[in-house]
């Protein structure tokens, strides 16, 4: 694979697995434990495995251990040389098993032989089939509880074939839908829609979330053929949304004090350049209307976001996800009419070139 190859299918899993976490967090109440890169790439493994899946993510195999990489090395060629398909988690299993007997042996013989080396290497073992055999970890290992598909009579922004449903630590539902490219490597931005659902009055807040890449906290936004599909998409997003008045908060709420009703961010994500390196990204949202008043331009005559510029503007990543729970940024409250005629548009969604995670917030009870 060569480096362009590398960055077309790193660059899409990464922006992907910032969703995901962005998601989980929203979910989780901003809950930091149950937010981790690695349970984001669970959950992303289980709700868009063409992405984030065991098999073909890049991301997942470089957190593995040395001991899982050198297990499927050893796959790899020993199936070269017995021309036969022979599996990762095949040659672990056949070592444990063998361990387990040693140690059993040791056990039943009363030797006083110390045995610490070989229970150190079993226990490395079966952590390296847990890496390897995602059937029998992902239970565990998803945050929320996976529960049979709810069909609910609600407006909805996209159907899709690929959901999933959740049961959540208070008690709602949550159903994830998934729209990708057949090919992942076309992704160039990821969308994130959250409901979150208001019991009190039965309306729904929403938040629309574009994740882009940047480079040294810099973000070209030019209007030029490179730039072209992003800000198409970024001006479908400000149509969508502003200019359909989600974001006009409603006179009579009962919140004593809330920011202003912007239902559109911006998200730069900092660029991964291997997927070794520590999963970090700053996290800011900027609302989608203040793209303008922040963009400055270079002595080059080009229109550019800079981190400098927009901090003031923006709102950090556990910033967005405490007031986003609280009610205080986010659409106004819509209710299910107020959906329903929102989502009769889906001009939106572009299964051409980007990934969009929607996530739906329900009562356990609807």
């Amino acid at each position: 694979m060569n480096n362009n190859d590398y960055h077309e299918r790193l660059d899409p899993e990464w922006l992907t697995l910032n969703a995901v976490r962005d998601l989980i967090k929203l979910a989780a109440q901003g809950d930091n434990s149950k937010s981790t890169y690695n349970k984001a790439l669970d959950l992303g493994a289980a709700i868009c495995p063409e992405i984030l899946g065991d098999d073909v993510s890049i991301l997942r195999h470089n957190r593995e251990s040395d001991l899982t990489k050198e297990y499927r090395q050893r796959a790899r060629y020993k199936s070269l040389k017995d021309n036969e398909d022979i599996t990762p988690l095949f040659l672990v299993q056949t070592d444990i098993e063998e361990l387990e007997s040693l140690l059993d042996i040791a056990k039943s013989s009363n030797d006083k032989t110390k045995t610490d080396k070989l229970k150190r290497k079993l226990g490395n073992l079966y952590k390296s089939e847990e890496e390897i055999n995602p059937d029998k970890s992902s239970e565990n290992q998803l945050i929320f509880r996976d529960v049979y598909k709810v069909e609910r009579d609600t407006p909805l922004l996209f159907k899709g074939n690929n959901n999933s449903t959740f049961e959540l630590f208070d008690d709602n539902l949550l159903t994830i839908r998934v729209l990708h490219p057949e090919i992942p490597e076309h992704i160039t931005g990821a969308d994130l829609v959250y409901e979150r659902y208001n019991k009190a009055d039965n309306t729904v807040n929403v938040a629309f979330v574009q994740y882009k890449i940047w480079e040294d906290k810099k973000l070209y936004i030019s209007e030029n053929k490179s730039n072209e599909r992003m800000l198409e998409q970024i001006q479908k997003l400000q149509n969508f949304t502003c200019k359909k008045g989600i974001c006009a908060c409603n006179k009579e709420t009962k919140n004593t004090y809330r920011f202003p009703c912007c239902a559109s961010f911006l998200r730069p994500t900092d660029k991964l350049q291997h997927p070794n390196q520590n999963f970090i990204s700053s996290g800011e949202h900027l609302p989608i209307c203040k793209i303008d008043e922040c963009a400055t331009i270079t002595q080059q005559s080009a229109k550019i976001l800079e981190y400098e510029n927009i901090r003031e503007v923006s709102l950090s990543h556990q910033m967005f996800e405490e007031l986003f729970n609280q009610g205080r940024i986010g659409s106004r409250n819509l209710t299910l009419n107020d959906l329903a005629e929102l989502y009769k548009d889906s001009s939106i969604l572009s299964k051409k070139d980007h990934l969009t995670l929607y996530a739906q917030e329900y009562p356990n009870n609807a």
